[in-house]
């Protein structure tokens, strides 16, 4: 059976120069199947976490952000306003959960995906 992570993969791997907003990090383990995309596709990596990710991968294709993801003054002067997928899995709780989708919604490109990961409330 296919897992999660690599469904999402599939539905986006022949996107050129993807743009991926990552929010939440943890081991890496989306982050580096993001990476290799990013690496065939010329596309841009950037993760989000409140602990020090910086460590889990390194690469040119990847800009890690040391921080809240709803700490939205400081990320927006950071980041592109512009994602061909926004994959949040940080704080599980059903008012953070709405208050990222709802800010970073408006930075997806019209067609782009939204995944809202392992959420059970």
């Amino acid at each position: 059976m296919e897992n999660k992570l690599d469904y999402i993969i599939k539905k986006i791997k022949n996107i050129q120069k993807i743009q991926i907003l990552e929010l939440g990090v943890q081991n890496g383990s989306s982050t580096k199947k993001f990476i290799e995309l990013c690496i065939l596709n010329d596309g841009f990596l950037t993760s989000i976490d409140i602990e020090d990710c910086s460590k889990v991968i390194k690469s040119d294709k990847w800009k890690f952000i040391h921080s809240s993801d709803d700490n939205f003054e400081k990320i927006d002067k950071i980041i592109s306003k512009s994602f061909d997928l926004i994959f949040i899995d940080s704080l599980h709780e059903q008012k953070h959960v709405e208050k990222v989708f709802y800010h970073y919604y408006s930075f997806l490109k019209e067609g782009g995906i939204c995944i809202i990961d392992d959420i059970s409330w």
